[in-house]
């Protein structure tokens, strides 16, 4: 399978890079800087910005699957642009991959507590930026996708488990970056997540 990769040098990104290429997939990775991922078989750096459509095209084309785990960095706002990006190239194919993308909880009305206590941590304008990305991807019709949004990430190590629902997420388990990219891994080919305007991912014991 030949999967383009976003994010790529974040944690949730280099669980799910990991997994893939230990698969055997085939992985193109857009990121600014290349030489934080080192020489590694089956996988192609390809060096520029996901909000340059250009760029997301170029990393796209020919793929079988997107995968997204992108999040704003400081004053860095790049989570609508960069859904928008996405799915734009991959509606450009003649047969669109299917897209995966992280996005939180708390959008998607998935609960209005940490909505607000998010919005307190991260400031408005960087968790609205969340928002309408996550609005633009769920209202998505001429490309498969798979949205989740994950609960409070930790960086203990994962243990392979985790619960996919829709509904209130205020209570949901907290969660092991590595679980995030084990339940992407999973999606890579299951469609039972597809579209459905998006869900709410947790731990389990």
């Amino acid at each position: 399978m030949n999967i383009a990769l976003f994010g790529a040098t974040g944690a949730v990104g280099g669980f799910f890079l990991n997994k893939a290429l230990a698969a055997g997939h085939e992985v193109t990775a857009l990121v600014r800087s290349p030489e934080k991922l080192g020489a590694q078989l089956n996988l192609r750096v390809v060096k520029g910005d996901v909000t340059d459509a250009s760029d997301v095209r170029s990393v796209i084309d020919q793929a079988d699957v997107v995968v997204s785990c992108l999040g704003n960095v400081k004053v860095a706002l790049i989570m609508e642009m960069a859904a928008e990006a996405i799915l734009q190239a991959a509606a450009a194919q003649s047969n669109p991959p299917k897209c995966l993308f992280v996005s939180s909880i708390g959008c998607g009305g998935t609960s209005w507590i940490v909505l607000q206590l998010l919005r307190l941590i991260n400031d408005r304008a960087g968790f609205t930026d969340y928002e309408r990305a996550d609005a633009r991807i769920a209202r998505e019709t001429r490309v498969p996708y798979v949205l989740i949004r994950p609960a409070a990430l930790k960086e203990k190590p994962g243990n392979g488990k985790y619960r996919v629902f829709q509904g209130d997420g205020t209570f949901a388990r907290p969660m092991a970056k590595e679980d995030v990219a084990a339940f992407l891994f999973d999606a890579l080919e299951s469609d039972q997540w597809d579209g459905k305007g998006g869900f709410q991912l947790a731990g389990r014991k």
